[in-house]
């Protein structure tokens, strides 16, 4: 797939998510260029967890074998004080997911499949190229373009969208405030060789005594990236080896050395979060709108979330369909909350972990054998951190389909359910979630034999912008799907393409649902619309 039109979208910043969406916007046709002003992708590992709800995302955009292959799945946290026995949580406990583990993924890795992907649907990223100045009016957003020779480019597109990280010129452009708080104490880190010891090189480690704490994440080849909370009074340039040997010594496992160090970092974490996420033509994601610690991995995630929830409804729009107003106004009105909470809860666990003596410790004690002993606790520590239970509560998308109520129930703004179903056509079992996550939304028709839930007439209009999947008596034989989405008898549930619950109901509710469809599926500029369905 090549483009050979003018660029409806601008991305600015190549790293995960607006490579992300970039791949997201080229599966709806849409032209587009995005542009990064480091001359080369980067060679750090960076980010390295990819959470269940991300892998669900990337699924659909068909990269996860390749980052299947290259990642390290996490089997066990490991939590203790010191070099006590460590308190161990089996990785994944609770997560409804077809991918019910943390994968550890160097970031170099994850945006070189990216840029493969991206590349398959026509596009190369833009190096070298910097974003200087922006201006917008009511039908376009103007970037002027700085290239490697010095010449600037005026670039007028209908969407520009800010990827550009936590300094991003678009928000500063776009003059929206980014306020929070800088924690106190600076962290080190180090990408280093292991050896010696006794570490499960499929488990993160956790530490910390009275001299602060240590963390311990596989990446492959030997290879771990080290977390410390720096000692005070010494400032914030890079550490030396030794320094992390230092930490290691007295706050880790024994008998580790370290070794060929590829990345020393020191760093402040900031908690911040946009004001807004768009501002006409002009939107906001990953650290351009939300920066917070890295307790947890939640930074890069919360980054593709927000690609995955933006590129299917820009995609919609620039082809012409649904309502523009509720579909962009719903992407913050969606994601902004969500991100809200990643920020207050990784700031309140960096500030339990950093907390010096005995009373902090006795706590962080406790909290390790809780997690340890009980299930309950188990799970929701990871099921938060899989973001496989983030509901949708606010927004014109929500308001279309029917209150949320429960996650993990497939009720309207949470996550579709994956289930078993048999192909008619095949006789052969096969899972849902393999028919959503395409570019269009997909409606579930639970119906009893020979009778219809939703009328054709309603459906044939919507050819080729909606997938069906009947579930009956020959398809879902022993009743699974219909119990997993806890329905009584016949009924409807509308997925949106980002996998998400739009709207479900029963045969008397077709309102709902057809309330949706006009909003959404429905042509809004019947000439954009066509040059789409060509």
């Amino acid at each position: 797939m090549s483009q050979r039109q003018e660029p409806a979208v601008l991305v600015v910043g190549a790293g995960p998510t607006g490579l992300t969406l970039a791949v997201a916007l080229r599966r709806y046709g849409v032209p587009l260029r995005i542009v990064d002003k480091a001359e080369q992708p980067t060679t750090q590992s960076k980010a390295l967890a990819i959470w269940s709800a991300s892998m669900e995302g990337l699924s659909g955009l068909g990269v996860m074998p390749e980052l299947l292959a290259a990642g390290t799945r996490l089997h066990a946290l490991r939590v203790s004080h010191g070099r006590r026995p460590p308190a161990t949580l089996a990785a994944g406990v609770g997560i409804d997911s077809a991918y019910p583990f943390p994968l550890l993924v160097p970031q170099a890795r994850t945006e070189a499949v990216l840029i493969g992907r991206l590349a398959d649907l026509g596009v190369a990223v833009e190096r070298g190229v910097e974003l200087v100045g922006l201006e917008r009016d009511a039908d376009a957003a103007t970037g002027f373009l700085r290239h490697p020779d010095g010449s600037v480019e005026e670039l007028r597109v209908p969407y520009l969208v800010g990827c550009d990280g936590a300094r991003s010129r678009v928000r500063q452009a776009l003059d929206i405030p980014f306020e929070g708080v800088t924690e106190p104490g600076v962290m080190v880190l180090g990408d280093i060789r292991l050896t010696g010891g006794d570490l499960d090189r499929h488990g993160i480690y956790l530490s910390w005594t009275r001299a602060g704490l240590l963390a311990l994440f596989p990446f492959g080849d030997d290879r771990w990236r080290l977390f410390a909370r720096r000692d005070p009074d010494r400032g914030e340039a890079p550490p030396s080896l030794e320094e992390l040997q230092a930490y290691v010594d007295r706050r880790g496992p024994a008998a580790l050395r370290l070794e060929d160090p590829t990345w020393l970092a020191a760093f402040k974490v900031n908690e911040r979060l946009a004001a807004r996420y768009r501002l006409g033509r002009c939107l906001l994601a990953g650290d351009a709108a939300h920066i917070h610690s890295p307790v947890g991995g939640q930074g890069m995630n919360t980054g593709i979330q927000d690609a995955i929830n933006l590129g299917w409804k820009l995609g919609q729009v620039l082809s012409g369909l649904g309502d523009p107003a509720v579909l962009l106004d719903s992407y913050e009105a969606e994601r902004r909350p969500t991100a809200a909470r990643v920020v207050a809860k990784a700031g309140g666990r960096h500030r339990m972990l950093m907390k010096s003596g005995w009373p902090a410790l006795l706590a962080r004690d406790l909290a390790a054998r809780l997690a340890g002993q009980v299930p309950a606790v188990q799970r929701r520590i990871q099921v938060e951190f899989s973001a496989t239970e983030v509901v949708y509560r606010e927004g014109p998308l929500v308001r279309l389909g029917a209150p949320p109520r429960r996650a993990g129930h497939g009720d309207v703004g949470g996550r579709a359910l994956d289930t078993v179903f048999v192909d008619p056509a095949t006789g052969e079992e096969q899972g849902l979630w393999g028919r959503l996550g395409r570019p269009c939304h997909t409606l579930l028709l639970f119906e009893d034999a020979g009778r219809s839930v939703v009328p054709a007439a309603l459906l044939e209009p919507l050819a080729g912008r909606l997938a069906v999947l009947r579930l009956d008596a020959r398809s879902d034989p022993r009743g699974r799907a219909r119990a997993r989405y806890r329905l009584d008898g016949p009924g409807w549930v509308l997925v949106r393409p980002d996998l998400v619950v739009a709207a479900r109901g029963g045969p008397s509710e077709l309102g709902r649902l057809e309330g949706y469809l006009a909003a959404v599926l429905q042509p809004s500029d019947p000439e954009a619309a066509g040059r789409a369905a060509a």
